[in-house]
């Protein structure tokens, strides 16, 4: 039978040890029978035969290099230490993660450790066997978990396998015990030395991936759209922190940039035709003394600020400065056109003026045009174009005077031309609108036909929009989407409205209602598009919460029913980080149906707060273990099952969450740790 190596190895002498472990098998052998000495229904869970890789990813986490690199290391690891170490990535093992890594320990011997991820759930579990090193199944998880929760998921296999290589150096558990063989402890040193000189290289080969994959992803995250906050919330915060930097510096930079180009903008065309310059020049200036102002703030609370108020400080900084940024830069873009057009007013002027010439030739051929297409439909289905051509000509009318107007201001100094721009503008405006009046002439015979044909496709395509519209109206405020709604029912109103026109209209006019039915369902498709992405991602965003929300509910259940169970022995320390728990799992759901965003956060704090109180209280085991180490292994077993007995509880967990479980069962042994991140 074996036993697992923390209860008994800082015994004072073989005499004790061998005492204790007499009593262990006795007491345990008592146990076996009982409801108290099972191992829970998750525990139970058969070696997963398929696990034979050292390295299993069954969701797509790991690129090839990263994995040959963390199996080179674990093959070093197994060849120098005798140790072996699973790595497994599975998207479906849920809050099961840690038996699925006892299952892969129990199944190799005690020799073996096994971390398991579940990048889809968020969920880590760590076992390891009796003869890994003391600490080792911390030592694994922290490793792990600390690039877990900046989303950096290849790099927690890397952290793993560079952890494990450090550890196996330290000698496997049962050579860490004193037995006074001082020359065994120096080779145990000097095997250590080898074993991290092995892994140096790897752990630093994979570092410099680690930078290549941050730097890869700020470079996506640059080309994020400053007002897609939900795609901001998701990046990682380290990601969001160096993207604030950047953006801090460019509106900055932007706005010293921008107070030249103003100065010359409204001498040039005068503080009125400025005012939109101005206007984003101030709101620019103003965002950033309220960013500087939130960058002071996280500054100064340091690592005590909470991860929540973190990000969501960082994601206002990049959303408000990269928009008043792209603003501020539109508006220099626009007065640079400006100014390029003033310098070359001549020639547009003279281009313009050979359009006016080209659109007054044209007026005779479309009058014609227009009397033939009358003697072949009827009046109502030419209603659209029978004024056409005399509003083209008050539009070529408007258009020559606009441009005599712009050959004055042409001719005068530097400085006072501000107004020719304006002139030019006005100018290509009423052209634009005269050859779109006449070419509609043009093209009326081509149009009606096209229109007649086509008229019924388009009314039943606006329909079944319209019907679209409406199931997304329901599920969307059902679930409480945040959305343009009452946009969205108002271009669908003056759709049904343009539907049912082009329906009793379409044999006396279809040219028209076609034209306005067209018009509409551009309106409508570009609403739709917004709304229905907004609905899905809010939906994705309920369904992470719900999952969350019950690995948190999990977590703290499993909490309590490990602090219930062993009553006094816990102290107060986990029963905080346990209210804790509580108490954000209460505001996820109370914020779900408003912040579904913010929930998400406050859920994933609850399962940290969760996985907190099962470490504390893990500790106040393995202090409660220390303190009882002058007794036989015997009486600090009946000790503990009196303690929970007087604790009124009767839940039981193996491994490194409930302590004691699996301890004593002849198989690998070990310990274990689980969390979500």
């Amino acid at each position: 039978m074996s036993f697992p190596q923390t209860s008994l190895r800082q015994t004072t002498s073989r005499l004790g040890v061998a005492a204790g472990i007499a009593g262990a098998c006795i007491f345990g052998a008592a146990l076996a029978g009982s409801p108290l000495g099972a191992p829970p229904a998750a525990l139970a869970q058969p070696a997963p035969a398929s696990i034979t890789a050292k390295v299993t990813d069954t969701t797509g986490t790991l690129d090839e290099s990263t994995k040959a690199a963390v199996e080179e290391q674990i093959a070093t690891l197994q060849r120098e230490r005798q140790l072996l170490l699973y790595i497994i990535y599975d998207g479906e093992v849920g809050t099961n993660t840690e038996s699925y890594a006892n299952s892969v320990v129990e199944s190799r011997g005690g020799n073996t450790a096994a971390v398991v991820i579940d990048p889809v759930n968020r969920q880590l579990g760590v076992w390891a066997g009796r003869e890994w090193p003391s600490g080792a199944t911390d030592a694994l998880y922290e490793a792990a978990y600390g690039q877990l929760v900046g989303d950096d998921f290849p790099g927690a296999a890397s952290a793993v396998a560079a952890t494990a290589l450090n550890l196996g150096a330290g000698g496997p558990a049962g050579a860490s015990g004193g037995d006074g063989d001082d020359a065994g402890a120096l080779w145990l040193g000097a095997a250590g030395l080898a074993a991290v000189g092995a892994g140096g290289g790897l752990w630093a080969a994979s570092t410099r991936r680690r930078k290549k994959d941050t730097a890869a992803t700020l470079e996506q995250a640059r080309g994020i759209d400053p007002k897609d906050t939900s795609s901001l919330q998701a990046l990682p915060l380290d990601i969001l922190e160096d993207l604030a930097q950047e953006e801090l510096v460019s509106t900055d930079e932007s706005i010293r940039r921008g107070k030249q180009e103003l100065d010359l903008a409204v001498a040039e065309f005068g503080p009125e035709r400025a005012r939109p310059f101005t206007a984003a020049m101030n709101h620019s200036t103003r965002t950033l003394q309220h960013a500087f102002a939130q960058k002071q703030q996280i500054d100064s609370a340091g690592q005590s600020m909470a991860a929540q108020q973190r990000r969501g400080l960082l994601v206002d900084i990049v959303s408000k400065c990269g928009q008043a940024d792209d603003a501020l830069d539109a508006q220099a873009a626009e007065f640079a056109q400006m100014r390029d057009l003033l310098l070359n007013a001549g020639t547009k002027l003279d281009q313009l003026t050979q359009q006016l010439v080209d659109a007054r030739a044209r007026v005779p051929q479309a009058r014609a045009t227009l009397e033939a297409l009358r003697t072949d439909f009827a009046a109502d289905m030419l209603s659209s174009i029978t004024d056409n051509v005399d509003m083209a000509q008050v539009s070529l009318e408007e258009a020559d005077k606009t441009l005599s107007r712009g050959r004055e201001l042409a001719g005068l100094p530097a400085g006072q031309q501000g107004g020719v721009v304006a002139a030019i503008r006005d100018s290509e405006h009423a052209l634009h609108i005269a050859d779109r009046l006449l070419a509609a002439i043009e093209n009326a015979r081509t149009a009606i036909a096209a229109a007649q044909e086509n008229l019924p496709g388009l009314i039943t395509e606006v329909e079944g929009e319209l019907a679209e519209a409406a199931e997304l109206t329901a599920r969307g405020q059902a679930q409480g989407t945040k959305a343009n709604w009452q946009t969205l029912e108002d271009v669908c109103a003056r759709a049904r409205q343009a539907v049912a026109a082009a329906q009793s209209g379409a044999q006396t006019d279809p040219l028209r209602h076609y034209t306005a039915l067209t018009g509409i369902d551009g309106e409508l498709d570009t609403i739709l598009d917004e709304v229905r992405e907004n609905t899905a991602t809010h939906a994705r965003q309920l369904q992470l919460l719900a999952q969350q929300l019950d690995v948190a509910a999990s977590g703290i259940q499993a909490a309590e029913d490990l602090i219930s169970a062993r009553g006094r022995v816990i102290k107060a320390d986990a029963r905080t980080a346990l209210a804790d728990a509580k108490r954000l799992h209460a505001q996820a759901l109370n914020t779900r149906d408003h912040d579904t965003r913010a929930a998400l956060e406050l859920a994933r704090q609850a399962a940290a707060a969760a996985d907190e109180a099962r470490r504390r209280a893990d500790k106040d085991i393995n202090s409660y273990q220390r303190r009882q180490q002058s007794s036989s292994a015997g009486d600090i077993l009946t000790g503990m099952v009196i303690g929970q007995m007087l604790g009124g509880g009767s839940s039981h967990r193996g491994g490194y969450g409930g302590g004691f479980g699996g301890g004593f069962s002849g198989g690998a042994g070990g310990s274990g740790r689980s969390g979500a991140f």
